[in-house]
């Protein structure tokens, strides 16, 4: 039997052989745009199925069809979104940006079936199932990107960060947190703070969204969310669990996630603060400079990666609504 959570993780490798195949390829004349692109393209051919393969939810001895479909279809939409990035903006850009907005649909409707099996607790499956959920919302986005419309009169690069941003603090960071959550409330004494760290970085990123369209107030009061949520899941995570974490690898890989998401939280807010002040304190190309290369690259991907090998365990199955909830010794992810 194909071992489906071993196909994502060979996903993720192939796709990171071929992003930094891409590197050497330009698809703008902006050098601002093209790091935005490439920092997108980590996101589809290394983020998610990195992620895809720590969610895996075994029912009766056997993967959801939905998660097995997602995991196949991953690699093709990524593929077609990634040459939609050659095409001028238009119809068939958009066509080819579509089908990874079809894989991200796949991705969320598992998120559904997760939570529908169990129910809202445990609180760090909860944040697992957000992140799938969020993912959609980066792809309609990307769709636009690349269809060429401009919504609420945004420039072509803020609709391109806004789905950029649904893959990395919508996708990712909901489930480095769920991930996290696994380990530390499976401790004798688990943690008070979890679940205002879990629920902040959850709530905070569809608030920053609302606040890019419709309010800078209301931004960085989202910015100012996610960050308490993600400093506070960074001090949860040093204070711990990183003396206890095995390999040494993966040790240092989650010592980089956590120090780097703090760092990238307080550009995000001194962003957010100059676009309510009106005083220029850090712009677009500088936030993609440090807050994106931070954010993609310490956060997420040495996040995903150390939990790719620490590989936590589950505390609860799915279980048929309304019927008994058993508890479950857990399936390695």
């Amino acid at each position: 039997m194909i071992d489906i959570q071993k196909v994502a993780l060979t996903s993720a490798s192939a796709g990171g052989a071929g992003w930094l195949a891409l590197l050497f390829f330009q698809t703008s004349d902006s050098s601002e745009t093209e790091l935005i692109k490439r920092i997108f393209l980590l996101g589809i051919f290394v983020i998610v199925p990195l992620g895809l393969s720590l969610v895996a939810t075994i029912d009766r001895g056997r993967h959801s069809r939905l998660y097995s479909l997602a995991v196949v279809a991953q690699p093709i939409g990524a593929v077609a979104a990634c040459i939609s990035f050659f095409l001028r903006p238009g119809l068939t850009a958009a066509l080819l940006a579509s089908t990874w907005l079809f894989v991200n649909t796949l991705i969320a409707f598992f998120g559904m079936w997760r939570f529908w099996r169990r129910g809202m607790f445990p609180v760090e499956e909860t944040c697992v199932d957000v992140g799938l959920l969020y993912l959609p919302v980066g792809g309609i986005w990307f769709v636009m990107s690349r269809l060429g419309i401009q919504p609420f009169g945004f420039g072509d690069t803020i609709v391109l960060l806004t789905a950029v941003h649904f893959h990395f603090a919508g996708f990712a960071a909901p489930i480095l947190a769920g991930m996290a959550g696994r380990l530390l409330n499976a401790q004798e004494r688990p943690p008070a703070l979890f679940p205002l760290a879990g629920i902040s970085i959850i709530g905070g990123t569809p608030l920053v969204a609302a606040g890019i369209t419709f309010s800078p107030a209301l931004a960085l009061i989202g910015a100012l969310v996610v960050s308490i949520g993600l400093t506070l899941l960074a001090g949860l995570v040093i204070g711990s669990l990183l003396r206890k974490v095995e390999p040494t690898t993966a040790r240092i890989l989650l010592g980089i996630s956590s120090l780097s998401s703090f760092s990238a939280m307080v550009l995000a807010c001194l962003y957010a603060y100059s676009i309510v002040s009106k005083k220029l304190i850090i712009d677009i190309p500088q936030m993609a400079m440090t807050h994106g290369l931070l954010n993609a690259f310490g956060f997420a991907t040495c996040g995903l990666l150390a939990w790719s090998i620490i590989k936590p365990q589950t505390r609860v199955r799915a279980s048929v609504p309304g019927s008994i909830r058993e508890p479950f010794r857990g399936n390695r992810v």
